[in-house]
């Protein structure tokens, strides 16, 4: 791993003796016990970003919305009209 950046930060003498205990019981070096801790804690934070939780009440509302077949609304199509008008196809 090429490690080309660094990063600071300031820990209490309680953080930093728990820190140490933690990566001796792991046999690394308290800088390699944090880095892990700490892509370990952000890939678990944009997962929880990236998925979506609903309801049972809005997952039944999703699943009907999406079972009807589509009906567009009158202003979506007065804008499919406008576009029927206004552009010509070659």
């Amino acid at each position: 791993m090429a490690v080309d950046e660094r990063l600071d930060l300031k820990l209490s003498a309680a953080d930093k003796r728990l820190f140490a205990q933690a990566a001796a019981i792991e046999g690394v070096s308290m800088a390699a016990f944090v880095r892990l801790a700490a892509k370990q804690r952000a890939a678990e934070a944009i997962e929880r970003e990236r998925l979506l939780s609903l309801s049972q009440r809005d997952f039944a509302a999703f699943q009907a919305a999406i079972a009807e077949p589509f009906a567009p609304n009158p202003a979506l199509r007065e804008a499919m009209e406008q576009v029927r008008t206004r552009v010509s196809r070659a």
